[in-house]
C-alpha cells in the first residue's frame, strides 16, 4: 500500500485558514482573525506562491473561514481555482457540549453539505474528523467518513487531535469492517516540544499514514512574538486565546538559540522553525497560517528557501528538548 500523499500533490506546506475571520473555532472570538480583504491577500500570495492545498473548518469562526475560501474560488478564473486543494473539517457537537447529537453518519452528512456550499464545490481532497467524540461508539464515526469516501465527496480522509489509543481505535475498526478508513493524522507538533506525539508519528510510519503537523510555530512562541519577562502582546494568539501555557527560562533559553540562530542566517525565528519541521522526516507537510500584516506569507516564503544542515538541525532540536526536559 503507498501512502495516500502520493494523490495530493503540494508543496511542502499546508495554508492554514483557521484565522480567517476568527481565531480556530472559539465562538468568542469570531471577529478577531483577519477581515475578508486580509484572506483574500492571503490567499493571492499562496497562489502565487504555489501553496495549492488550504486547511480549514466547518466550525472555523463560525462559517466565515470555508465561505472566505469559497468567496475568493468563485472570484477566480478556473485555470487558477482546479488547481486548489482543500482540506477540511468537522468537529463533534460534543467538542462544544452539546452532547445531544452522534458523531455519525447523518451528522457528518449534515455538517458536510454545508462546508461544500460555503466552499463552492462537489468535493474536498481531504476530510477530517476534527477531534474523537468521547459519546459515540468508534463505529458510527467509521461509518459515517466510509460513506463520505463512498460517495465521492472526499478524496482522503483523516483525523485530527488524536493520541495513540483514539488513532488505532479508528483504523482498526475500519480494518475489520472493511471500510475506507483514516489515512492522513493531523496533530499539533513544532520545534517547541521536538519530542511530542512519538507514539502517534510511530504509527503513521508503521501504517504508512501522512502525518501533517498544526501549529508548527507554536501560537507564535518560535516567531518570537513572546519575550523573556514581558506580557503576552495584545492581539496575540497567547493572549486571546489563553491555554495556561507558561515559557520557562529553559524556554526562553532556547528561545534565544532559535533567535541567534536565525540572525545569523538573515532570516526570521519563524521562517527557521518552519525550514525545521518541513523537512522534519516524519512530517509530510505542515499546516501554516498567515501573519496579520502583508505579506502576510513571507515568513512561509522565507522558510522555503532555507537548507538545514545536519548540524543546525541536530543544534535547534538540542536546544529545544533540554528546555523540556
Amino acid at each position: 500500500m503507498k501512502p495516500e500523499k502520493r494523490s495530493l500533490p503540494i508543496r511542502r506546506v499546508i495554508l492554514g485558514c483557521g484565522t480567517f475571520g476568527g481565531v480556530g473555532s472559539s465562538r468568542h472570538l469570531i471577529g478577531k482573525g483577519m477581515d475578508r480583504a486580509a484572506a483574500f491577500e492571503t490567499l493571492n500570495e499562496a497562489a502565487v506562491l504555489g501553496i495549492e492545498m488550504w486547511d480549514t473548518a466547518e466550525g472555523y469562526a463560525g462559517g466565515e473561514s470555508e465561505s472566505a475560501i469559497g468567496a475568493w474560488l468563485a472570484s477566480r478564473p478556473q485555470h487558477i481555482t482546479q488547481r486548489i486543494r482543500i482540506a477540511t473539517k468537522v468537529a463533534p457537537a460534543s467538542l462544544g457540549g452539546d452532547e445531544s447529537a452522534l458523531f455519525d453518519e447523518a451528522y457528518v452528512a449534515s455538517k458536510l453539505a454545508i462546508s461544500l456550499e460555503r466552499l463552492g464545490r462537489e468535493r474536498v481532497a481531504l476530510y477530517m474528523a476534527h477531534a474523537p467524540c468521547r459519546i459515540t461508539p468508534v463505529g458510527k464515526t467509521v461509518e459515517a467518513f466510509a460513506a463520505v469516501k463512498e460517495s465521492g465527496r472526499a478524496e482522503v480522509l483523516g483525523c485530527c487531535n488524536v493520541s495513540s489509543d483514539q488513532l488505532l481505535a479508528f483504523l482498526d475498526e475500519a480494518e475489520r469492517r472493511g471500510m475506507p478508513g483514516f489515512t492522513w493524522v493531523q496533530n499539533g507538533f513544532s520545534l517547541l516540544s521536538p519530542d511530542d506525539d512519538k507514539e502517534v508519528r510511530a504509527i503513521c510510519r508503521e501504517r504508512k499514514l501522512v502525518y501533517s503537523a498544526f501549529s508548527p510555530l507554536a501560537g507564535g512562541v518560535l516567531a518570537g512574538k513572546y519575550r523573556r519577562g514581558e506580557p503576552f502582546p495584545p492581539g496575540s494568539r497567547l493572549d486571546l486565546r489563553p491555554d495556561g501555557r507558561t515559557l520557562s527560562e529553559k524556554t526562553h533559553d532556547a528561545l534565544d538559540r532559535l533567535h541567534a540562530m536565525a540572525d545569523a542566517r538573515g532570516t526570521s525565528c519563524a521562517a527557521l522553525a518552519l525550514a525545521w519541521i518541513f523537512d522534519h522526516p516524519d512530517c509530510f507537510a505542515p499546516v501554516a497560517g498567515p501573519s496579520r500584516s502583508a505579506p502576510h506569507l513571507m515568513h512561509i516564503a522565507k522558510a522555503l528557501m532555507i537548507e538545514l544542515s545536519e548540524k543546525d538541525r541536530k543544534e535547534l532540536t538540542q536546544a529545544f528538548l533540554a528546555a523540556s526536559a
